[in-house]
């Protein structure tokens, strides 16, 4: 699957195969990745990011807010809901610390990804990041580690990459 994700036509793919991916999407790798970069490449990532973080399901919550950071991350903020990005920064600040492990790793890359890629809400995120402070995930004994939001943006500040899209969601 993660291979089919780097090769997939967001053109082509339906809202349906994305569906049958999200729930097939067991390993990380594949629900805040491989899953995301596809979804938020069409034109429906927003509206099945926004109906896959209301799930139970860890890797599909999981998988919709890497989406909603990802569908962020690549399209111009003229074409983005700000009003809701910014309620959804809201929700990350009442619930990160209450949410399942790898929902709040993607929660919290989430709150990194709006202050990084939408200007007008760099200083709403960099709010929420002071707010919610450390963010403990279980990371399976590997050496990965969380990023401390607050630190992360003062950097992308400091490197005036504010509002700097990116070209493609996948790597």
């Amino acid at each position: 699957m993660y291979l089919a994700g780097l090769m997939a036509d967001e053109t082509k793919i339906t809202k349906a195969q994305l569906e049958d991916w999200v729930d097939k999407a067991y390993w990380s790798y594949l629900s805040e990745y491989a899953v995301p970069w596809v979804t938020a490449e069409t034109p429906f990532g927003f509206e099945l990011g926004l109906n896959w973080i209301k799930s139970d399901e860890e890797t599909t919550a999981s998988a919709g807010w890497a989406t909603l950071a990802y569908f962020a991350a690549v399209r111009e903020d003229e074409n983005l809901d700000l009003i809701a990005y910014g309620n959804l920064l809201d929700t990350v600040k009442k619930e990160i610390h209450s949410a399942q492990n790898r929902v709040k790793y993607t929660m919290n890359g989430f709150v990194i990804a709006v202050a990084t890629y939408i200007e007008a809400l760099t200083h709403k995120s960099q709010q929420v990041a002071k707010e919610i402070g450390k963010v403990t995930v279980d990371v399976g004994g590997t050496a990965c580690k969380v990023p401390l939001a607050t630190t992360y943006i003062d950097k992308v500040i400091d490197k005036g990459s504010v509002g700097k899209k990116r070209k493609t969601a996948r790597c």
